[in-house]
């Protein structure tokens, strides 16, 4: 499978999405980093986990609690997963081990109680805690059940007749009144000490044996942690940020409501500014974004692709309403920053990717976006490159997106979106509110440029935002009047 590379997740804003996911165990942080995606025939286990993720959103606030509790006994977990692969070795353990060993054993049956409260009230599936209560019995043999641990008399009546003559030569000492008799039993008393070491030894080496048995009850009650917290996480992203359930269908077809890019939209709010959600439906074959440059095609096609990796990772998604087939792969191409650094240019690297994606593509069906292709050659040549792409992967059962500032790329076979842009802006108000602010032109025309999208025929004009952006910034009159003859000749 292929669902972007590691750059690519993060151009589209994906590590900001794992950045805000709270996973608080080893276990969820390790789960977190080896996030992958849902394959096709996994459909089932990616529904279980959308509807767990549902079940817990459902009575978060009335169990608040609960979850609570559970978390700060998550706080308190350590990572033992080497001590088990030991265990599972027979390599035997140490006092720090089997303590660690016994602590965790100890959380697990408190998380075990207040699991079973909560699957009272929400019935998640695919978690599992097994008492680990013989595990504690092993490391526990007074029976305290208090989180420390000692190489405890009770395994051993030798021991105990050890430790016991230990003692009393440590008294004597105490009290003898000659030093030369001190000495003595201070060397008597070591050899009782390594007989203790000795005997501690094979106690431990026992026990770890013992814990051997169970070994796959500890690594089955690590995993089952690993879930409830990951998936605890990914319940508290979606509240925070409105996140909603995405319908999964088994038709070729996206359709997203209202989508954001929470990235995008942190980095706009803190310059005092909202982001425009995106509206699409989009079907097998191509669909085409056209507009001109700064009219936001490109947060548009990262929006789309990150809500589409994020389903299919077991996500909720940052929009409205959403619905998606699982996809065999998702392919984005943009600016590849890595090849042009490796002396491809642009359009050089987009033609790589190009031709490793179609033979990649064959007998998958998947999502394929491709943000302003071509723009690194020449117009005219881009446009016809363009064109011939789409026609391409028009006749594809896979769901296409293309971004273009390219004219005439699009027939009546395809969906065709546009960027509404300055369509319905008053032109001579904007105008003159940047005559009086020239400082800030740029940032004048983009609070009035409208990024949402409509969908249009092939036969509706294409919009002069490129020429009325020029003529907004000043560009020498010449110039403009130049341009705007070439436009009338072309209509």
């Amino acid at each position: 499978m292929y669902f972007l590379d590691k750059q690519q997740r993060e151009q589209v804003g994906f590590n900001f999405i794992l950045d805000k996911l709270e996973v608080i165990t080893p276990f969820g942080v390790d789960l977190k980093k080896n996030l992958r995606p849902y394959k096709a025939q996994e459909k089932q286990n990616l529904l279980e986990e959308l509807n767990n993720i549902d079940l817990i959103l459902q009575n978060y606030n009335t169990h608040k609690s609960l979850y609570k509790n559970i978390e700060r006994l998550f706080n308190k977990v350590k990572d033992i997963k080497n001590s088990i692969k030991r265990i599972i070795n027979i390599n035997t353990l140490d006092d720090v081990e089997l303590f660690e060993v016994k602590t965790f054993s100890l959380i697990c049956e408190e998380i075990c109680v207040l699991f079973s409260e909560l699957q009272r009230v929400t019935l998640i599936k695919g978690i599992k805690f097994t008492s680990l209560k013989e595990v504690i019995d092993i490391l526990d043999p007074d029976k305290k059940r208090i989180s420390t641990f000692y190489i405890y008399e009770s395994y051993s009546k030798k021991l105990e007749e050890i430790r016991a003559h230990k003692r009393k030569l440590e008294e004597q000492i105490l009290l003898c009144p000659s030093a030369e008799k001190a000495m003595n039993l201070k060397g008597e008393r070591l050899r009782w000490v390594v007989m203790e070491e000795e005997e501690e030894l094979l106690i431990r080496r026992e026990l770890t044996k013992k814990l051997n048995s169970h070994a796959l009850t500890l690594e089955k009650n690590i995993l089952s942690i690993a879930k409830l917290d990951l998936l605890m996480a990914k319940a508290k992203l979606a509240i925070n940020f409105n996140a909603v359930k995405p319908i999964i269908t088994d038709e070729a077809k996206i359709h997203i409501k209202e989508a954001f890019n929470p990235e995008v939209s942190f980095i706009l709010e803190a310059r005092g500014k909202a982001f425009t959600p995106i509206t699409l439906k989009i079907n097998s074959g191509v669909s085409v974004i056209t507009g001109a440059n700064m009219g936001g095609k490109s947060v548009t096609m990262k929006t789309v692709v990150l809500n589409l990796l994020l389903a299919h990772m077991g996500f909720f998604l940052f929009c409205e309403e959403a619905t998606l087939p699982i996809l065999d792969f998702i392919y984005f191409i943009s600016d590849d920053l890595q090849s042009v650094s490796q002396g491809l240019s642009t359009f050089g690297a987009e033609i790589i990717d190009l031709k490793n994606f179609i033979e990649y593509s064959k007998n998958k069906t998947g999502f394929i976006a491709l943000d302003e292709f071509a723009r690194g050659t020449n117009p005219k040549e881009g446009t016809f490159l363009v064109k011939a792409l789409c026609n391409y992967l028009n006749t594809q059962k896979n769901i296409s997106l293309i971004s273009t500032h390219y004219d005439n790329v699009v027939d009546e076979t395809m969906v065709h979106y546009q960027v509404k842009g300055l369509k319905n802006v008053n032109f001579e108000e904007l105008k003159n509110k940047i005559n009086l602010n020239r400082a800030h032109s740029i940032e004048i025309i983009q609070e009035h440029m409208d990024y949402r999208l409509e969908q249009v025929s092939s036969n509706d004009k294409v919009p002069k935002d490129a020429l009325n952006i020029c003529i907004l910034l000043g560009l020498h009159q010449d110039i403009i009047d130049i341009a705007q003859g070439f436009y009338s000749k072309e209509e």
